[in-house]
């Protein structure tokens, strides 16, 4: 039997008078490409005096869009997700058969560590867009390239801000509102994140 992963819940609580929507995105991820487009990994409103949980478990999947362009605001629409691991099925070949994009030939090849993306003979040019995500949504994705492998290798950072977001739109990092980084000790798989009406953050272990 598969032992279950570790659960991980971060808590937004809105103390800042003001409805926001809440935003968590990861960084901490090193891909042989110039051009990473980061997606907000989890997005919702939350009304002043409330507060809204998000849970996943650090499991990795694949995903890909057939959007030819990508810009800050646009959401991601991931066209297939698929589970992947550090070490074991940890490579994919993207490909397009009959005209339909698609994963295939999943293997455990890849260096451990990573997950890899090996774009197949026949791709156009940057006519879609795949990455990798994490408890099934997308995180970090590239453009697709013919005849060459893309190999992520990330080392989890979560962080948060708010404003005006929905889950999977490609984010400009260098304009985000107050971004703050909500570190997870050794044996803490819990954390609270408060908004107060300066705009600032509180960072508390626990659901409090």
């Amino acid at each position: 039997m598969a032992i279950p992963s570790q659960q991980y819940t971060l808590r937004f609580r809105n103390r800042s008078e003001s409805q926001h929507d809440f935003l968590c995105y990861q960084q901490g991820i090193d891909v042989n490409l110039p051009n990473v487009y980061t997606l907000a990994w989890f997005a919702k409103p939350v009304a002043n005096d409330a507060f809204v949980d998000f849970t996943w478990t650090i499991d990795y999947n694949f995903v890909w869009s057939e959007q030819g362009m990508l810009v800050p605001g646009v959401k991601f629409q991931a066209g297939q997700v698929v589970p992947a691991g550090l070490r074991e099925s940890n490579r994919v070949e993207f490909t397009r058969i009959d005209g339909a994009f698609q994963f295939a030939s999943q293997s455990s090849t890849g260096a451990a560590g990573s997950l890899t993306i090996n774009g197949a003979d026949g791709v156009p040019k940057r006519a879609a867009k795949f990455g990798i995500g994490m408890s099934g949504y997308g995180t970090h994705v590239v453009d697709a390239e013919p005849n060459f492998a893309a190999i992520f290798t990330p080392h989890p950072e979560y962080w948060v801000s708010f404003g005006d977001y929905d889950q999977g739109e490609v984010l400009d990092i260098q304009t985000l509102v107050n971004a703050a980084k909500v570190p997870f000790p050794a044996n803490v798989y819990e954390m609270t994140v408060a908004l107060d009406a300066g705009n600032n953050w509180t960072v508390a272990q626990g659901l409090v």
